[in-house]
């Protein structure tokens, strides 16, 4: 027996491709980007595409489901007996 422990081989992940199309000024806009950050046009993408993900993950992530019962939410308690709904 062998005195290592056996590890298992991870897969890199691969990327997903996704082909777009430009109309010929957004073409130029991208190119004029680009070229301002002196990047290429497919870091260009990405760099945008990353950007307006990251501040809609920001956007989704403070929403609740309407299915969610609510189980765990701070209520808030008055001297009337009346209760709310604390949101942070």
């Amino acid at each position: 027996m062998n005195a290592t422990a056996h590890t298992k081989k991870t897969k890199p992940k691969k990327a997903k491709k996704i082909s777009i199309t430009l109309s010929e000024r957004e073409g130029e806009l991208l190119k004029s980007y680009a070229r301002q950050f002196g990047i290429t046009r497919p870091a260009a993408v990405k760099r945008i595409v990353h950007a307006a993900l990251s501040q809609y993950k920001s956007t989704v992530s403070k929403t609740e489901p309407k299915n969610q019962l609510g189980l765990f939410d701070t209520l808030q308690v008055d001297i009337f007996n009346n209760t709310s709904k604390i949101n942070d």
